[in-house]
């Protein structure tokens, strides 16, 4: 633990691989649960999404808590009548766990998403988001700034970062079909029409 904290500090944070920080613990619940029971889940396992799956235990979608609140709190509805698959996101985005934290970002931030799952073909192994990313940046900037207080360089981000993430295309694929899709909203049309 004490040198991947190191490596967060040292040198740079952004090209580290996103499974640094990955959250494991995600619940998976089935699409006929409630928001109620996502909420449950979340409370118990201090996470802000849950998976949604189908019957056959293949993941078909996501829940968060910003789903609940805009989806369900806000327009007054009850939780406990409200099924995972009336909000879910789908398809949901994955990246492959060697992904950069830089990439990553670069990927939230173009989607307008806050989270991502981290998968290597049917196994997941995780999700990142955004607020995680920032928060770790946040603290990895604190630690360099008391780090020029006791004469010890460091740098947070790499000088290249920002060359790759320009150079890097962002491109979702249907997990149906593997057709590329440069726009989240295109991607759910797709599947929507074709595949449900």
């Amino acid at each position: 633990m004490l040198e991947k904290k190191n490596d967060m500090m040292a040198g740079s944070f952004l090209p580290l691989p996103v499974s640094y920080i990955l959250h494991s613990n995600i619940p998976l619940l089935e699409k006929s649960k409630t928001a109620s029971d996502a909420i449950n889940a979340m409370k118990e396992n201090s996470c802000r999404c849950v998976l949604v799956s189908d019957s056959k235990k293949e993941i078909v979608g996501l829940v968060s808590k910003t789903d609940i609140l805009y989806k369900v709190v806000s327009l007054h509805k009850s939780p406990n009548k409200i099924s995972l698959q009336q909000i879910m996101s789908s398809p949901i985005i994955s990246i492959p766990p060697k992904t950069s934290i830089a990439d990553a970002l670069a990927l939230l931030e173009k989607h307008g998403i806050r989270q991502v799952v981290v998968s290597s073909g049917p196994d997941i192994y995780g999700i990142i988001d955004r607020e995680d990313i920032i928060t770790k940046m946040e603290k990895a900037m604190v630690e360099t700034s008391n780090a020029f207080r006791t004469d010890s360089p460091l740098c947070i981000m790499s000088p290249l970062s920002s060359i790759s993430l320009e150079d890097n295309k962002s491109m979702l694929i249907c997990p149906h079909c593997n057709t590329k899709y440069d726009d989240k909203d295109l991607l759910s049309k797709h599947v929507k029409s074709i595949h449900t």
